[in-house]
């Protein structure tokens, strides 16, 4: 994938100038129209008309841009995963993508003023130096994608590097790592894959890398010593997705060494009710939004227990019964399903983000400076609602 054919049109706020950044990001698009615009341009309104995965818009954050993650209702389990919000939007189109419900900008977004994110980062990190924080660019945009995105991380690998009690991690359906290998990251990166099998990947991902190169571009990260991250999330209902799943961890671990990997997370389809409707128009062709659904205690449409329990028992399996397993658990589920799958469940959300810290601890030794206390965690604060 050429990073370059994402866009037709590039904005440019005018505040953006300020940010040395910003001339980079405009090189890699010398062929697009550029236009620069006032900061307080509608341009909505002139962008009517137009796909917001084909502009780009260059601006300045406002406020904050490291918080905690979203997750969603009390009753599902959430692992205290904070976030960068440095990009917003994504130029692949992925038939079930939630960005389509949750955003509604008329470009997609890249802020400039990283200097200030880096600051508003440490700021933050340092006030908890008991705590290990895992932190992701990957929630509002994939981390990889487009060239301002891989800019913003190999300066983010840089400062990661020198924060000892954090990991950066890049979540990505692209291949294109190579600008990432050379970098000094000090083992405080993580490589990250959402994966699905192959032909659900050629109905339902398009514009993504298929799944041998991402599994290729997991290897090259090995080699250039970088913790991975899969994500087989969300998983979708398929008439042959025994089959299909069984073959795509066979297919991952001939590729990866589990003990590389830090986790791998498992969810499945879920999505506003609204947004149904917005899937069969825009994605005619796929068939995942007609599998039997319920509304779940966070007002979303999923899977009905009885379709994904055993999807999630097969997968889990396949994945846990190895020597040196990876870390495994679940986003966004309930302890219910946790216990019917994995025999037991974290306490609270707090519980599953020490699991965290304590299986890194002990599977990645030199990782940590010290041991982690289950006390760091309990007060279950985020990066947004830090104590003064």
């Amino acid at each position: 994938m050429n990073h370059k054919h994402w866009f037709r049109r590039v904005y440019i706020i005018e505040s953006a100038l300020q940010d040395s950044v910003t001339s980079e990001i405009l090189s890699k698009f010398p062929r697009r129209i550029q236009r620069i615009i006032p900061d307080d341009y509608n341009l909505a309104a002139e962008a009517r008309n137009l796909d917001p995965k084909t502009i780009l818009l260059l601006t300045r954050s406002q406020g904050d841009i490291v918080k905690g993650c979203p997750g969603t209702d009390k009753s599902y389990l959430c692992c205290n995963y904070q976030v960068i919000n440095q990009t917003q939007n994504c130029p692949m189109h992925c038939s079930y993508c939630i960005l389509q419900f949750y955003l509604n900008q008329p470009a997609t977004v890249l802020y400039t003023n990283y200097d200030d994110i880096f600051v508003e980062l440490k700021q933050k990190i340092t006030r908890q130096p008991k705590r290990f924080f895992r932190i992701g660019t990957g929630e509002l945009g994939d981390s990889l994608a487009i060239d301002g995105t891989i800019l913003f991380a190999e300066q983010a690998i840089r400062v990661f590097a020198e924060m000892p009690n954090t990991l950066l991690e890049l979540k990505s359906k692209t291949a294109d790592i190579d600008d990432l290998l050379h970098l000094e990251h000090n083992g405080h990166t993580v490589l990250a894959w959402s994966l699905n099998p192959q032909e659900i990947i050629h109905q339902n991902e398009l514009k993504t890398a298929q799944l041998i190169p991402r599994l290729a571009a997991a290897q090259k990260a090995v080699e250039a010593g970088y913790l991975l991250a899969f994500h087989f999330d969300p998983i979708l209902f398929h008439s042959n997705w025994e089959k299909l799943y069984s073959e795509l961890i066979d297919e991952l671990y001939m590729h990866v060494d589990p003990e590389r990997i830090a986790w791998i997370s498992l969810g499945s389809l879920r999505f506003p009710p609204s947004m149904k409707e917005k899937i069969i128009e825009r994605y005619p062709n796929t068939i995942i939004p007609f599998a039997e659904m319920v509304r779940g205690t966070d007002g979303k449409l999923r899977y009905a227990r009885p379709l994904r329990l055993p999807m999630y028992k097969l997968i889990y399996e396949k994945l846990s019964t190895i020597p040196s397993a990876p870390f495994i658990y679940f986003c966004m589920e309930s302890p219910l399903i946790w216990k019917e799958v994995f025999g037991k469940a974290p306490d609270s959300n707090s519980h599953l983000d020490f699991m965290f810290a304590d299986s890194l601890f002990r599977r990645f030794p030199g990782l940590m400076p010290e041991k982690p206390q289950r006390i760091h965690y309990d007060n279950g604060f985020s990066l947004d609602t830090l104590p003064e």
